[in-house]
């Protein structure tokens, strides 16, 4: 049964339909909501930035890989056809030296009488006859004049001791064949590159020289077999000196480039692949170069580097443009996406604040709706439905449940006299009291109607009841209300107590009833009283 302790909080209207926990716990619901999908929407966008990213790195290592095996394929295609023209020009130089020694030896081994030279002359005719790159043969005699050719024209007082290859050969001991730089042939007026041999004595003394002169144009004709493109070269060179060269350029014969990066480099092994600019004509090339194994030669084929390159970057060009399309359109559509996901989330936040604004309207209204406007109290409407649940947990439970009826004693002459502002007033002033003095969480204070109010309580005997009785008539008393139309001189409040254990088939009316028989009799009894039923 009830008993009077510590004061708690009185519940004197509903809890809203939403509970303080289920509230906190949906707004924590929501922020974690938000959390992850502002975090959808960075993902989202990470990743439309990173398939980007990947898409162009992508693409640029294609194109350098690419690049670097069109490269290769250049090379090599320059490196097989820098072979394969060495090949032939070791062999046309090799035809050449072999003709040019058996020449020596014949005249080494017999002396050089009228009748040799005669016997030679359709030798050398028919040397130059059946070997094309062959453009003339000549021996000369120690002092350079022409002993025998294979010209047909006749050698009469030409001499040619001024040339560079009789010179070396007079002054150099050496047996070995030397070949010359290209010159103007002074019996037909083409370009020729020289090929000679001295000859000696049995002394072993300086005899004269054997020439084989090669016919440039020829070369030139065998070079313009080979595709290289129009920007690109193939060359013969000796050393440092360019012996031929296709393109052909007259201004380019003899021409030397010792102080060439690249002539550096092709001197520093027998085969390789460099890229460079040419000293020749600027043109920045892909040049692969081969060394003759058996004469100081080597041969250059070049291509030209934008000529190469040209289909790759063509295909570069349109592959990254489609690539980078491709990124516009997957930015544009994530953009797009990123955007209507934060149009959605904002959205979903303005009818969520827009939701939980309702919400709070119909909390405020359903709290107005169950409230009494003047008093703050529970009004009529929810005090009966309070009085059946309460009714209906007594019954379950058997526990007893109390209700007492209060009224403001002469309230007619108080309003008559003070006004009723003044009376609302007081009804207020009463109503706070009747509710300080109802300590537990469970009691209900309602307004019954007019002047009328009423306390629900509990699990509360009659004993508790009056106990709480008591002390809201004192509460009431002590607030010193003047009201001089009585004969107490302030406002008292009389109260009518009831309480029972409900049983089958009683109902909560009766419980009310009884209460407000007897606050008919507290009022009856002088007013400012408490009466318990029955």
């Amino acid at each position: 049964m009830k008993t009077a302790s510590s004061p708690t909080p009185t519940e004197t209207a509903p809890a809203t339909s939403i509970g303080q926990w289920s509230a906190d716990d949906a707004s924590s619901l929501a922020r974690k909501t938000d959390v992850q999908k502002s975090r959808v929407i960075f993902g989202t966008t990470l990743f439309v930035v990173f398939v980007c990213a990947a898409l162009l790195v992508m693409n640029a290592w294609l194109v350098v890989r690419a690049r670097t095996a069109e490269n290769e394929q250049i090379a090599r295609a320059n490196t097989n056809l820098a072979r394969a023209v060495s090949q032939q020009i070791e062999s046309t130089v090799a035809l050449a030296e072999h003709i040019i020694s058996g020449l020596v030896f014949e005249l080494e081994r017999s002396d050089i009488t009228p009748d040799t030279l005669q016997r030679l002359q359709p030798v050398l005719v028919n040397h130059t006859s059946e070997v094309q790159a062959i453009r003339g043969l000549f021996i000369y005699d120690e002092q350079g004049r022409w002993l025998v050719h294979s010209e047909a024209s006749a050698a009469g007082s030409r001499n040619n001791s001024d040339r560079e290859y009789f010179i070396h050969h007079r002054i150099n001991p050496s047996a070995r064949t030397l070949i010359s730089g290209p010159i103007v042939s002074r019996s037909s007026g083409e370009w020729v590159i020289p090929v000679s041999r001295r000859i000696n004595d049995p002394n072993g003394n300086f005899a004269g020289v054997v020439l084989v002169t090669l016919s440039v144009k020829h070369l030139l004709a065998v070079l313009d077999r080979f595709q290289i493109g129009e920007q690109g070269a193939i060359a013969l060179f000796r050393t440092d000196q360019l012996l031929v060269r296709r393109p052909f350029r007259e201004a380019d014969m003899s021409r030397r480039n010792t102080d060439s990066p690249l002539q550096q480099r092709f001197q520093a092994s027998r085969s390789g692949t460099v890229e460079g600019r040419s000293a020749i004509d600027g043109v920045t090339r892909i040049i692969s170069f081969e060394h003759l194994l058996d004469y100081p030669l080597f041969v250059t084929v070049a291509a030209g580097k934008d000529e190469a390159l040209r289909e790759w970057k063509s295909a570069s060009i349109y592959q990254t443009t489609w690539v980078v399309l491709l990124c516009l359109i997957i930015g544009v559509s994530g953009r797009y996406l990123i955007r209507s996901m934060r149009r959605r989330l904002v959205a979903e936040l303005h009818l969520r604040s827009a939701r939980d604004a309702l919400t709070e309207a119909n909390e405020r209204l359903e709290h107005l709706a169950q409230e009494d406007g003047l008093t703050g109290l529970a009004n009529r409407r929810y005090f009966d439905a309070r009085l059946v649940l309460n009714f209906q947990q007594a019954l379950e439970s058997q526990m007893a449940l109390a209700v007492v009826m209060v009224d403001v004693d002469e309230f007619k002459k108080y309003n008559d006299l003070y006004g009723h502002l003044e009376g609302d007033e007081c009804l207020r002033r009463a109503a706070q009291a009747l509710r300080s003095a109802v300590w537990r969480s469970g009691d209900l204070v309602a307004r019954y109607g007019g002047e009328e109010m009423v306390l629900l309580l509990p699990a509360t005997d009659a004993d508790g009841a009056l106990e709480v009785a008591q002390r809201a008539r004192l509460a009431v008393a002590d607030l010193q209300i003047p009201h001089a139309a009585t004969g107490r001189g302030i406002v008292s409040v009389s109260l009518g107590v009831a309480a029972w254990v409900p049983q089958p088939g009683s109902t909560p009316f009766e419980l009310l009833k009884a209460a407000d028989e007897a606050l008919y009799l507290a009022k009856e009894g002088g007013r400012n009283t408490v009466k318990v039923h029955g």
